[in-house]
């Protein structure tokens, strides 16, 4: 594996993991729709304009490739019951990665790796496993599932194939609602939370990178999926506090009931039919925070020798340190 293309380069992941792949030495490109961010990479990358929704300027992605690393996509989730909205997933997500799989099949490229997502299942309140195949709800996440059986039937070609589900990814320079956390933690505007032991699953952005490049190394990973995650179950009430204690802030001592959050989620549910937008707190944002999104990463553990360098509580200084400098 020499030559790679990389598309969503310019995403929090794709961006770390170009500087991944550069530090092992591969000959990199990357697919951007904007030519202007090409200042945002190294002099030696190669770069390659071209909108994964529009064939025609993807003639030449993949040509001199051995390795696509699929990560671009539509992530916008909160307004999935819009029409517009389910469109887009499918168009970029779906039809997107159908028209560089393509490409990659025409090309003769020889290894696919598809980064999709946790969302690809429904959710369910128990940890599960690549077993677990029930279908999801959401657009973005129907989008993803019919994008995975794309690529997976791509391996008739003779192409090494492989899917992976990252759970939720953290790192310096992150984005997101855990992000957003942090932040108001720090300025001092996050309430203090119930001790709820729910369960969520995250991986660090290093230990992603790496478990993709196994993915495209190991002849075991061809036409497999992987759940990718760091092992360690994550309740919200422990980040609060892990933050808290990163921040050099006590632990407060009294916390807001459940029942407060659940009525201030209800207050956002009644803005929105009201006001037609979405408030920054209702039953979504409940969800997020206090539901279960538990996955086992025990098959690419087993499959690919994947071992996670990282938790969240050894990265945390590293992503302050990033938090603080900008």
């Amino acid at each position: 594996m020499k030559n790679v293309l990389v598309t969503g380069a310019t995403g929090f992941i794709g961006k770390q993991f170009v500087r991944f792949l550069l530090e092992k030495n591969h000959l990199v490109r990357v697919l951007l729709r904007d030519e202007k961010k090409s200042v945002l990479f190294d002099p030696c990358v190669d770069i390659n304009v071209g909108d994964l929704t529009d064939p025609l300027t993807l003639k030449n992605a993949c040509v001199g490739i051995d390795t696509v690393f699929h990560l671009a996509g539509y992530a916008h989730a909160f307004e999935e019951n819009h029409a517009s909205f389910a469109e887009e997933h499918h168009r970029v997500n779906f039809e997107g990665t159908e028209n560089i799989l393509q490409k990659a099949i025409e090309a003769k490229v020889k290894r696919f790796i598809f980064f999709s997502s946790v969302k690809a299942v429904a959710d369910h309140p128990r940890c599960i496993d690549e077993n677990f195949t029930l279908l999801p709800a959401s657009s973005y996440g129907i989008a993803k599932r019919k994008a995975e059986e794309l690529v997976l039937s791509a391996k008739k070609t003779g192409m090494h194939v492989c899917i992976l589900r990252p759970s939720l990814v953290y790192g310096p320079d992150w984005k997101g609602n855990l992000a957003a956390m942090l932040k108001a933690i720090d300025r001092g505007f996050f309430p203090p939370l119930p001790p709820i032991k729910n369960a969520r699953s995250m991986i660090s952005i290093d230990d992603i990178c790496e478990a993709a490049w196994l993915a495209a190394l190991s002849p075991k990973a061809d036409g497999e999926i992987y759940f990718v995650t760091d092992n360690v179950p994550y309740s919200t009430d422990e980040l609060y506090k892990t933050m808290r204690e990163a921040l050099g802030k006590s632990i407060p001592s009294f916390h807001i009931p459940l029942t407060g959050f659940k009525l201030l989620a209800l207050c956002g549910d009644l803005g929105k039919k009201i006001l037609k937008r979405r408030m920054p707190f209702d039953s979504e944002s409940m969800k997020k925070l206090f539901g279960n999104a538990h996955y086992s990463s025990g098959k690419i553990h087993r499959d690919l020798g994947f071992i996670p360098r990282y938790d969240f509580k050894k990265m945390l200084p590293d992503i302050i340190k990033k938090y603080h400098s900008s």
